[in-house]
């Protein structure tokens, strides 16, 4: 059991988890030909353009917290200003050349809108970074599911081959002994019927499989022609599946609950961002002024170049808005109810989440028992049944029943096996604590394909 103080996840720790799945997908390429889940997930990390984008949002609201403390800090402004004055008087009476050069600098004293704001943009940072936590937890299993969906239909392709050579055997021999009038039309007919139909469910499931590594490809962004599969034999490590532990964990740490939480603290800071329309503001402002003239007449009027300094500070209250600043307050209040609603339910269904995988998981190790217990039992029948039919004790559809018996036991240990993993990877989700390492205890299960016989458990 993993520990249940949830870890603190940023983009430093998420590089080193990487940069760790890397090595160990490295040294797994260097010893095998057939990638693994490993060596998957590598080159999903490096492509995938959803965990891009979110990396991108993450990166962007990074900005948003120096924007909103820029309202917070001196604001300096230089100003330049050139005019020429030609009037219709006298030329000594109004004909001027004005230069002038200025410099602002305005410091907020008191602003409690723009105090919001920040405190808002820290909130936001942190949800983001919840938001690409999530991605990477999404592309975690979306690399595991489509990687055994691309090993089911592997094996869908094997058995569908495996039982389109059986059934064309056993057409053949049908056919030889109606031609020495030891089997009859009809079961030439029914082996004939089984075998067209075992042709189409193999055509059916290559494309199938077409499609699965067309998916994989998008994900990897490279083409993968084989991988590693998972023996039936393999024995899955087994965890503790305390269900009240579970909810906790679920309930505190799950990402989605966690950026609803940033989020509930977003609106409630909004709060205080539109009832500061009720509140003063309070700035100061220091300027220097430089202004010389030139081209003008000596009359009776003097121009002289002069500096001026200046210093001083502003107070301004908002007295009357129209009532516009009380709705706003109010539109507030309703968002952050909304969002509280939200999480609530948010929290409910990541509890139901952990719940409901908690019970698959259970279910599934007694699932994978008895369905090892399927495949050793209905290979047993086929074998009798064959023999039976050899000397006349079993029917021909007894025997291809018994084989279809058999694959379907055979498929169905595959796909349970599979969806054990998948459901512990979600569990881990779920409480939030999934991570790329996790992905190295279910990789070291995989073997080489050649070692897998689809006739064989």
């Amino acid at each position: 059991m993993k520990n249940n103080k949830r870890p603190i996840f940023s983009p430093s720790s998420t590089l080193a988890s990487a940069l760790l799945v890397v090595c160990v997908a490295s040294a797994s390429v260097a010893n095998a030909s057939s990638p693994g889940l490993l060596d998957i997930y590598q080159m999903a990390v490096l492509h995938d353009a959803q965990l891009a984008q979110q990396k991108a949002v993450y990166e962007a609201s990074k900005q948003g917290v120096a924007q909103a403390r820029s309202a917070l800090l001196p604001q300096i402004q230089a100003d330049a200003s050139y005019s020429i004055n030609d009037s219709d008087l006298p030329a000594d009476r109004g004909d001027v050349k004005t230069r002038q050069l200025s410099l602002t600098l305005n410091q907020s004293l008191y602003d409690h809108a723009s105090w919001a704001r920040y405190t808002q943009s820290e909130q936001s940072l942190q949800q983001a970074e919840y938001t690409f936590n999530s991605a990477e937890q999404d592309l975690i299993t979306r690399t595991a599911d489509q990687y055994f969906k691309v090993l089911l239909a592997q094996e869908d392709v094997a058995l569908s081959e495996a039982q389109e050579e059986a059934d064309r055997v056993q057409w053949e021999r049908a056919k030889a002994s109606a031609e020495v009038g030891l089997a009859s039309m009809t079961d030439v007919l029914q082996a004939k019927s089984s075998y067209d139909l075992s042709k189409s469910n193999r055509i059916s499931a290559e494309n199938a499989l077409d499609v699965a590594y067309e998916e994989l490809m998008k994900l990897t962004g490279k083409p993968v022609k084989q991988l590693k599969t998972l023996m039936l034999q393999v024995k899955l490590p087994e965890e503790s599946l305390d269900l009240s532990e579970w909810e906790q964990r679920a309930q505190k740490n799950n990402l989605s609950v966690l950026q609803l939480e940033m989020q509930s603290q977003v609106a409630a800071e909004e709060i205080e961002v539109q009832k500061s329309g009720h509140w003063f503001t309070a700035g100061l402002q220091a300027k220097i002024v430089d202004t010389d003239y030139s081209d003008y007449a000596a009359g009776s009027i003097t121009y002289n170049d002069n500096r001026s300094n200046s210093i001083g500070v502003s107070v301004s209250l908002p007295l009357y808005s129209g009532g516009g600043t009380s709705a706003k307050v109010t539109e507030a209040r309703y968002n952050y109810q909304s969002v509280n609603e939200a999480l609530r339910d948010s929290r409910e269904q990541a509890r139901l989440n952990a719940r409901v995988q908690v019970r698959s998981i259970e279910r599934g190790q007694s699932l994978i028992a008895a369905l090892r217990e399927a495949v050793k039992s209905n290979r047993a029948f086929l074998e009798a049944a064959e023999e039976g039919y050899k000397v006349g004790l079993k029917s021909l559809l007894e025997v291809l029943t018994a084989r279809s018996n058999f694959y379907n036991a055979r498929r169905n240990l595959v796909e349970a096996l599979h969806a054990q993993i998948l459901n512990r990877l979600a569990l881990e989700a779920t409480a939030g604590d999934l991570k790329a390492d996790d992905l190295v205890t279910y990789d070291a299960l995989l073997s080489e394909p050649e070692m897998n016989d689809a006739t064989n458990s």
